[in-house]
């Protein structure tokens, strides 16, 4: 039974609301509805009142089919826009597919996929513990992937399958991404970067070059191949103490044999290539683009005072310049036939080194002339010697970087200093430049372009080793330490491939702007693009907001998104992912037993 409103319309044009007691009931196949009892004419009250009588009733009737907002319940609040958009893309790659079908030789007793998956996630929501991950995995939204509860060790040891098929795995990801994302590898960049560990007992541990400042710490290094859009191609964990030009051969061996590529331009820094190197890259068909230190023995003096006219270089998009010089100006011991140089010039990273270097020598006079004063106070006790004073001058220069930027005398207790501006011109000479060097028949503008592109992987080890936090890495386990590693360059590339869908969708926004008839109108939308010119990083974060509310209602539980914002709405848009139903799930609560 239930309550019902029935509007008349009397001969008078008056309409009138009865309130009605309703049964329904069976008759053969049809369900239908009798009166059970009417409690007249209810025109006279206010629709408050009239839902306070109808709850009344439902409440006796012991049936109610309608609430009010004392019967909604909120649950719990759940990260729902990154599990969402992962999910998707995560289908879209078909990876579960892959790994089951990797693991289909082994006896494996739970999902791997399933809690590779989660890893991947919460890598991205909250980069944290495998422990702190299972006791919060209630926060996320995850799909029900037939029930069965979560297990920590499960975590753990989905971290060992994952690279015991690593191989298999990166290859099915270059293909399916080859083909989603259309492109034809014909640059790979390449480069290395390090993370410490905590403890002394993964074998792969060792002191070496700490990229992250931490010398008295054992790391792992950690070489990233990624496409010049920074989508990761593969990966290599290698020891602590390994040196870059080390590397490059697993990595040349890898591009050629498990994901066939046959020609492509290979970018590294300087450190990546030796004779050795360049004749396996020679040996593989790769060409490659490198560059230099500019204070290296390739960039002399000579040769930047050569070509000191900025003026003289050519202008490249994203404020840069170049210039290809002769190969004779060069002094090169590794010169070898078919080898140019590119000399380019960043007129906003030379007006940086200009002011860095300005603000280093205004606090070393500042270090210089409070020594001076000190220096002529007279004291008690013994007379600092000269070769006292002149270790404090070295140890203030050295750590202000201007050691070669002043002239420095101490002489019958005086102390007196001056700029050599000889030096300091032929060091601004550098600000801003740097030397490639490539055996690529290229056209100097797309050389200094590809090199340019090698920052993309900087970015991607800023995003790993912070945004993603994978280090300090607290496994012990050289199996664990790799899995770690590989679910976040996973997380990573999820958030490079948003970023390139969505850039991609954005320039295409831009070209349609830009033919807009009209100039107040093209200038409007050209702003709003700019507005929402977002990394990978800031998809993340956007995403990161859009939740998700388990709640009750009644006798039933529900799943509801919460609305999402313009943003989230036009990154779903540009990633061509659908908007998600308001309501996810809706089950019935379980009745409670009387000895519940």
């Amino acid at each position: 039974m239930f309550a019902q409103i029935v509007s008349t319309k009397k001969p008078d044009g008056k309409t009138y609301k009865y309130l009605h007691i309703v049964e329904s009931y069976r008759e053969g196949r049809t369900v239908k509805k009798r009166r059970v009892a009417s409690l007249g004419n209810i025109s006279q009250y206010s629709e408050r009142e009239i839902e306070q009588i109808i709850r009344t009733l439902e409440s006796l009737l012991q049936h109610r089919t309608t609430g009010s907002l004392e019967d909604f319940e909120a649950q719990q609040v759940l990260h729902f826009g990154v599990p969402y958009v992962v999910q998707f893309l995560w289908n879209q790659l078909g990876l579960t597919e892959a790994i089951r079908d990797a693991l289909r030789a082994r006896e494996v007793t739970f999902d791997v996929a399933r809690y590779v998956q989660a890893m991947v996630i919460h890598r991205l929501v909250d980069p944290s513990s495998k422990l702190r991950l299972f006791h919060t995995l209630d926060d996320l939204y995850l799909p029900d992937w037939g029930g069965e509860p979560w297990q920590l060790q499960h975590f753990y040891r989905a971290l060992d399958y994952l690279v015991d098929i690593k191989p298999q795995l990166e290859r099915v990801l270059y293909a399916r991404l080859t083909d989603l994302l259309n492109f034809r590898l014909s640059l790979v960049l390449y480069d290395l970067t390090s993370t410490h560990l905590h403890g002394h007992a993964c074998p792969l541990g060792e002191h070496g070059y700490s990229r992250t400042h931490r010398p008295d710490l054992e790391q792992v290094e950690l070489g990233l191949l990624v496409t010049p859009e920074g989508i990761p191609i593969t990966h290599e964990v290698f020891a602590g103490n390994v040196s870059d030009k080390q590397t490059v051969p697993d990595i040349l061996k890898r591009l050629k044999e498990d994901f066939a590529v046959e020609q492509c331009v290979f970018v590294g820094d300087r450190g990546m290539v030796t004779e050795k190197n360049m004749a396996l890259m020679a040996e593989a068909g790769f060409p490659y683009i490198v560059g230099f230190h500019k204070r290296g023995r390739i960039v002399s003096d000579a040769l930047l005072e050569q070509f000191a006219d900025v003026n003289a270089y050519h202008e490249l998009k994203d404020n840069l310049r170049y210039l290809e010089v002769p190969a004779a100006s060069v002094d090169d011991v590794e010169k070898a036939e078919g080898v140019r140089y590119i000399l380019c010039y960043n007129p906003e990273k030379a007006r940086q080194d200009a002011a860095f270097r300005e603000s280093a020598l205004e606090e070393a006079e500042t270090g210089l002339k409070a020594l001076a004063e000190s220096l002529a106070k007279p004291k008690r006790g013994r007379k600092p010697t000269d070769k006292g004073v002149m270790l404090k001058v070295a140890d203030l220069l050295t750590r202000k970087g201007v050691e070669a930027f002043f002239q420095v005398d101490y002489k019958d207790g005086i102390l007196t200093y001056r700029r050599d501006e000889d030096a300091i011109t032929k060091e601004a000479l550098r600000d801003g430049k740097f030397l490639i060097r490539t055996n690529t028949d290229l056209p100097a503008a797309d050389v200094a372009q590809s090199y340019k592109t090698l920052m993309g992987i900087e970015r991607a080890f800023h995003q790993i080793k912070n945004f993603l936090d994978v280090g300090p890495i607290y496994h012990w386990n050289e199996q664990r330490v790799r899995g770690h590693i590989f679910v976040c360059v996973l997380a990573y590339l999820f958030e490079q491939e948003m970023q390139v869908l969505y850039r991609r969708q954005w320039a295409h926004d831009k070209a349609v702007a830009e033919s807009l008839a009209c100039v107040e109108e093209q200038a409007k939308v050209l702003a709003e693009l700019e507005s929402r010119w977002y990394t990978g990083e800031a998809i993340v974060r956007e995403l990161r907001r859009w939740k998700a509310v388990r709640a009750t209602f009644l006798d039933k539980e529900f799943v509801s998104v919460t609305k999402a914002t313009d943003q989230a709405k036009a990154i779903l848009t540009s990633l061509g992912i659908p908007t998600p139903n308001k309501t996810l799930s809706v089950t019935k609560v379980p009745s409670m037993t009387p000895d519940e």
